[in-house]
This record gives structure tokens, sequence and C-alpha cells, in this order.
């Protein structure tokens, strides 16, 4: 059997990407999670399931190798790339068992609306699937292909869009309105060290960013109102019924995305938040002072890029490559108003 010496690094890095069947230009922050899903394809094959550290302990002389990093401590790699593992967990690639074990998700084809093209989701690594190298795009966890094979949509099943990024069917009024019809409040007996803050719409500023809509005091309203309080290290949040702006009723939100409450409520008091366009071009930049909900952003991470500036933690900024139309309708449907500014306007 004939053995290929490697006598330089850049030769060792061409020939393991092209046994991970990467594109030469594949960009590190990409590189690093195909890794992952061929080291838990491969070690989770025998029993179906691999602990962490031997995921770690596996992946990480590769990652070592391509990711430019070759005097980072291998404390930083491990903690960036169980980092990478919670978020192929998220991208729906990998399956977290519990006890620190993974699985590799079943791969399936997910259209992107309005013919935009398809991601490839699931643990199986690309090398290991009917694609040519060159039409597979790496955009950080996730895998786009304009127009997969014949071959590989007979041989995948298929996953709506709304399904994998878990955007709601319903209109946002029709789900809030599910949510507050299905809770069931139990009669609440306040604790002494306890202080709600209460989110209301209705009276903050128009326009104003979501963290400034909320309020120690509920005034004299009578109703189901969403509340906060404060707990060691977390915020949690509730459904609150108040009489003459005392609680007389509270329900856990369990699974419930609250942040998507709160665009309900936005929009139930005629004063939605609101989003700028910063750059025109072929990468649009929009700035938010106000964050998306959860399912939202698993979307917009699939073909956009989000940064938050060190000295404005406050803001979002969402730049996307591709999609923005179909990013724009999403927003629409959160109540947001969107504004065309070309110019950034730093205040």
């Amino acid at each position: 059997m004939a053995v290929d010496v490697l006598r330089d690094p850049s030769q060792a890095v061409s020939a393991v990407k092209a046994m991970l069947g990467l594109d030469a230009a594949c960009s590190s922050s990409s590189i690093q999670f195909e890794i992952l899903r061929a080291t838990v394809w491969s070690m989770a094959a025998p029993a179906g399931e691999v602990h962490t550290n031997r995921v770690l302990s596996a992946a990480l002389p590769t990652c070592r190798l391509l990711s430019s990093r070759s005097t980072a401590s291998e404390e930083a790699l491990r903690v960036d790339l169980r980092a990478a593992l919670s978020t192929l967990e998220d991208t729906g690639d990998l399956l977290h068992l519990g006890g620190g074990y993974w699985s590799p998700a079943t791969a399936r084809l997910v259209a992107i609306p309005a013919g935009a093209g398809h991601l490839l989701i699931g643990g199986v690594p690309s090398s290991l699937l009917p694609i040519d190298d060159s039409t597979v795009q790496y955009h950080g966890p996730h895998r786009h292909l304009a127009k997969p094979s014949r071959e590989l949509a007979t041989t995948l099943p298929a996953e709506e869009f709304a399904s994998w990024s878990r955007v709601p069917s319903r209109s946002l009024q029709d789900w809030a309105r599910e949510v507050f019809d299905s809770l069931e409040r139990q009669q609440y007996s306040p604790a002494s060290a306890e202080a709600f803050e209460f989110y209301l719409p209705a009276i903050s500023r128009p326009g104003a960013p979501q963290f400034k809509r909320w309020y120690e005091s509920a005034g004299a309203a009578t109703g189901v109102l969403l509340a906060r309080r404060m707990r060691l290290y977390w915020r949690e949040y509730r459904l609150v019924e108040v009489r003459a702006g005392r609680i007389v009723a509270v329900c856990a939100l369990e699974g419930i995305d609250a942040r998507r409450l709160m665009y309900a409520r936005d929009d139930d008091a005629g004063n939605p938040v609101r989003a700028r366009r910063l750059h025109a071009g072929d990468r649009a930049e929009w700035l938010f002072t106000s964050e998306l909900p959860r399912a939202e952003q698993r979307a917009f991470a699939a073909f956009g890029e989000l940064t938050i500036p060190d000295d404005r933690p406050f803001e979002r900024r969402w730049t996307f490559a591709r999609n923005e139309e179909l990013a724009l309708g999403m927003l629409r449907e959160l109540g947001i108003t969107l504004e065309q500014h070309h110019r950034e306007e730093r205040r």
C-alpha cells in the first residue's frame, strides 16, 4: 500500500481538507464544525453515542492543525469545541442525549423559501454524501446547497423550513392567544422578597427598545400581563393576572419563548420596535436594539451573521449576504418597523 509523505504543514492541511470533503477556501470557523460532525459520526457508530471528553480529545489535534491557532492552549481549544458542539445541537446536526453523550442527527434537506436553495442538516459528514465539494457553501455550522443533486434529493428526507427553524406556523397574535388560553394560572401568594417587573409597551415611548418597556409597577392595570423577576443568576418570566395592579394569579412559561410574547404585546399595544438598515449593497446590515426570538435567531444564523459591538452591547447587528428578503419577511411577521437608512447615524 502506497504511503504519501507530507513534508510541510500546508500539505497536511490540504490532505485533511480533502479527506473531509472540504473546499480549499473553506474558512476555519466552518471547518471546526465539519471536524466535529465527522468525529461524532465515526466514534458514535459502535454504541450509538459518544461522550464529550472523547469527542474533544479526538477532534482537538485536527482542529489545531486546520484552525490557524497552533499557539492556542489546549484548554482554550477545548472550550471552543465544546461550544461548537452546542451550536451543532441547536442547528439540528447533533443530538445531546444527556450525561455528556452525543449522537448524530438524521441527515435531511431543508428547502429555504422562495427558491433560495437548501440547507443540508444532520450529523452525516459531507465526505460521506453524494455531493460535489464545490457545490457546498459553508456558513459557520451551516451547509448550503444551491441545488441538491438528484441522488442526494432521493436519498435524504426533507424537512420544512418552519419545522427546522421552529418558527410558529400561526400568526403572531394567534400563537400568543393560544399560549394565553392554554396556560393555567395558579392563585398567587406573594413572598416578601419577590419583586416583579411588568412588560407595558402601551405606556412606553414609541419605538423604544424592549429593555426599556419594563416597569416596577403595573399601575392600576387589570388583565393578563407578561412579568419577570430576578433569581440568583437568571431572569424568570411569568404570565400574571392582575386586578387593579395587584397580582392575583401566576403561571410559569415552561418551553415558551418570552421574547416572542414581548413582540405580541408590542403588536397589541400598537407600539412596534424598529430596525434600521445601515448599508446598501450586497451585504445589508440591519441594526436592532431589541433581541429577536430564538426561532428567528436560529433561521437568521443560517444565512446571516450576528455582531454585537463591544462598545454598544445593547445593539444587535445582523448582516445578510443572501436571503435578505426572506429575513425581512420574518421581521414583518413580528410586527417590526423596518427603516431604510443607508448611512449609519451614531447617537
